[in-house]
């Protein structure tokens, strides 16, 4: 107590200082309409700008959980659109009088679930390119599963670690698929030449077929992929080293330039087929 005294007493002219300054702002702004005007507008702005600025905070911090949030829904969205197309698949022919209805005991549990994971780096600056996600074997992923974005086909895993999974993409060498045009039963293959990492190419369709400039690829047979997955689309013809079958330069639907989040595709029937093909290599 002594000490505060002391100081009060040390430094009295100062605070008789800032409370004259003090009333002075007050006799100046309470008594003067111009004035007060003034200050009120100037406290709006400053008050306005920290609760922006707050605001803006506060978002930055729950954009994070927000798109987990979105991405769950885009994963269940996925599995549901999965389910209708196989029951729409199962259906009996349109020219055919007896029609099946949607019996809640003809609902299966899908083949196809969607596991949502982030990018936490991609390399596409070379030829090996490759894609880490933050999602590992303790999320249910494994090598050899498919990868896509919101726009099309990304990728297949091949590593995987705990809490990690590298994939190689369609933009890299190694990465093969087969896939077709939307509109017709004649299936090749995609791959990519090393060049545009916007562009791949599907090779290996016979030399009649036909084709338009903006044309649907989509996936055909696959392991890993489920069918009719969208890859890209058709820009133009490309070389091709046979003459009896064509090459078209594919415009790939997933941009990796902004590519950060993903769903990794679980065939609940992947092992039973994989384990039936392998008895003929026995």
């Amino acid at each position: 107590m002594r000490n505060l005294f002391n100081f009060i007493f040390r430094n009295g002219h100062w605070l008789v200082a800032i409370l004259l300054v003090a009333f002075s702002f007050y006799l100046v702004f309470a008594h003067n309409s111009y004035q007060r005007s003034v200050y009120l507008t100037s406290a709006n702005s400053v008050s306005g700008w920290f609760y922006s600025t707050t605001n803006n905070i506060a978002s930055f911090f729950l954009l994070k959980k927000s798109n987990e949030q979105l991405l769950e829904r885009n994963a269940l969205l996925e599995r549901r659109l999965h389910v209708f197309q196989e029951l729409l698949d199962s259906l009996v022919a349109p020219d055919s009088v007896e029609v099946t209805a949607f019996a809640p005991d003809s609902i299966v549990t899908p083949q196809f679930d969607f596991i949502p994971a982030g990018v936490v780096n991609l390399s596409y600056s070379g030829v090996n390119n490759f894609i880490t996600l933050n999602k590992g074997s303790s999320h249910g992923i494994k090598p050899d599963m498919g990868v896509i974005s919101q726009q099309g086909v990304v990728g297949v895993v091949a590593n995987v670690s705990p809490h990690f999974s590298v994939v190689i993409p369609v933009i890299n060498p190694k990465f093969r698929l087969s896939a077709r045009l939307r509109n017709s039963e004649n299936y090749g293959s995609i791959s990519w030449d090393g060049g545009n990492i916007r562009q791949a190419q599907l090779q290996d369709l016979p030399k009649h077929e036909a084709f338009h400039e903006g044309d649907t690829v989509v996936t055909s047979f696959s392991r890993i992929f489920p069918k009719n997955l969208i890859i890209g689309f058709v820009s133009d013809t490309g070389k091709s080293g046979d003459d009896n079958f064509n090459t078209f330069n594919v415009h790939l639907a997933t941009n990796f330039y902004t590519l950060q989040d993903v769903l990794v595709i679980k065939d609940r029937l992947y092992d039973e087929q994989q384990t039936l093909e392998e008895t003929l290599q026995q």
